[in-house]
């Protein structure tokens, strides 16, 4: 549980990450369109104003000059010049915009020189001029930084356009003298004679929305942390609940281990209780026949204690393996194999079972003896109940020992005919058995598992062989920890 909410949190982390940039990309491009947006907002103001003074200003001014309330030649920049006017305008407007835009017009023939557009202007008038395009708009790099561009093409000439823009001869007097006559002149009706732009470093698009993007920056934040700790509220809790079962697991598994060991104790204690029930009736007859000396006695008394010390060997074997306050140090693997033998023998022999042992390599392990020891005592006692109750002739179960590359595995096997393929999955789950309730609690084998992998890093697999059931505990390396 804990390396699974290590990679929750791993993965959350990533996702946050992955978000936070996707985010800033959109907000970035978001900031990009809203300024597009307001930039044609601009544009097509400065468009309206200057078809208002060339649809009424100008023919205001004409019609004055006419009249002769003006001077035929009256000419003002100020009043009539729509690039003029639109220039002063937009400066207007910039001093209250935050963005520094960088308004320019600009033409193929224009009147004041300072207006002559560059070739890449000139290829955007030819398209609109052409009709391929009604606006223009790209993210352009000059000399390391990225720029915002957008242009509109200004409205074509129309018929007054020509009194100013036709041949010299009839243009204003005034105008010919501030601007010579060899620009600006010679166009047709229907001619679009200039585009307007906008341009800003687009730094300065991101800085002037930084705000907002911070604030939702900061609210995804709040939300991804709010989250981390709802995950870390529920693991705390899962954990908690996994603790509990591991715990009720383990007390149980402690009870059905000490019935275990009660049940292989009276064994154990078998045959030498019938000696001394034996030596008990050899003394009372010779008892009864005066023939009981003191030498008999003596011998009689040794036998005795020999078999009270051997039951008393016993129990002590059995206590220390159930000790659980061991520490972990080196062991060789063979020193395990002889204590499983010893405290196994009684309860196979009586079964007829015959356990062979293949040490093909006496590795070294470091950890807690006992722990394996009881592990592989639970696996042999669920292939002796295997054994009996599917009634198997010449029952065996193998226990060996081999070492492959890196690798340190101790298999048990029997001969029962092996496992069900549709319970396979099924035989490390807590409380899963096939055995009866009174004889069966389904947590040996997840104990097992549980002790081998969790508490010692191991492996423990199940597989069936030709003969049944195949158990491998694996080590990857010189530790059980």
């Amino acid at each position: 549980m804990k390396e699974n909410f290590k990679l929750i949190i791993l993965f959350f982390t990533i996702a946050y990450m992955l978000v936070t940039i996707v985010f800033f990309n959109f907000y970035k491009n978001l900031s990009i369109q809203d300024t597009k947006q307001e930039a044609i907002s601009i544009l097509s103001t400065m468009n309206a104003l200057r078809s208002y003074i060339e649809n009424t200003q100008r023919p205001l001014i004409e019609k004055l000059k006419s009249e002769g309330k003006l001077d035929e030649n009256f000419f003002s920049s100020k009043i009539l010049s729509s690039s003029y006017i639109t220039k002063n305008v937009y400066d207007i407007l910039l001093a209250n915009k935050k963005i520094n835009y960088e308004y320019n017009l600009a033409a193929i023939n224009p009147t004041n020189p300072s207006n002559k557009a560059n070739a890449f202007e000139a290829s955007i008038l030819k398209k609109f001029q052409n009709k391929e395009l009604d606006k223009y708009f790209a993210i352009q790099n000059e000399n390391g930084t990225n720029y915002f561009y957008i242009a509109l093409p200004t409205s074509r000439n129309r018929e007054s356009c020509l009194e100013c823009h036709g041949i010299p001869s009839v243009a204003p007097k005034a105008m010919i003298k501030k601007y010579g006559d060899q620009n600006g002149f010679y166009e047709r009706t229907g001619d679009l004679r200039a585009l307007i732009s906008l341009k800003a470093p687009v730094g300065d698009i991101i800085k002037f929305h930084l705000k907002q993007f911070v604030i939702g920056g900061i609210a995804m934040f709040v939300v991804f942390v709010i989250f981390l700790l709802f995950i870390y509220a529920l693991y705390k809790k899962e954990k908690t609940l996994q603790d509990k079962r591991e715990k009720l697991l383990q007390n149980q598994n402690k009870l059905a281990s000490m019935g275990e060991m009660i049940n292989n104790i009276a064994h154990q204690w078998r045959q030498p209780l019938a000696q001394l029930s034996a030596i008990l009736i050899n003394i009372e007859l010779r008892w009864g026949k005066d023939k009981l000396t003191k030498e008999i006695l003596k011998d009689k008394i040794i036998e005795a204690n020999e078999q009270i010390s051997f039951m008393s060997n016993t129990i002590d074997d059995f206590r220390n393996f159930y000790l659980k306050n061991q520490h972990d140090k080196d062991f060789f693997i063979n020193e395990i194999i002889e204590h499983v033998e010893h405290l196994v023998s009684a309860s196979l022999n009586e079964n007829k079972i015959t356990l062979e042992t293949i040490i093909t390599d006496n590795f070294s392990l470091y950890g807690c003896p006992n722990d394996l020891t009881q592990v592989i005592i639970n696996i042999i006692n669920n292939a002796k109940d295997a054994l009996v109750e599917n009634k198997i002739k010449n029952k065996k179960i193998i226990l060996k020992t081999h070492q492959e590359e890196k690798q340190k595995i101790i298999s048990i096997e029997d001969n029962g005919g092996g496992i069900a393929s549709d319970i396979m999955d099924k035989i490390f789950e807590p409380y899963f058995t096939t055995k009866h309730p009174s004889i069966g609690t389904g947590i040996g084998l997840y104990m097992c598992k549980t002790i081998v992998e969790k508490k010692s890093g191991g492996e423990l697999k199940i597989k069936n062989s030709d003969r049944g059931a195949l158990f491998e505990i694996i080590y990857k390396n010189d530790k059980i920890s």
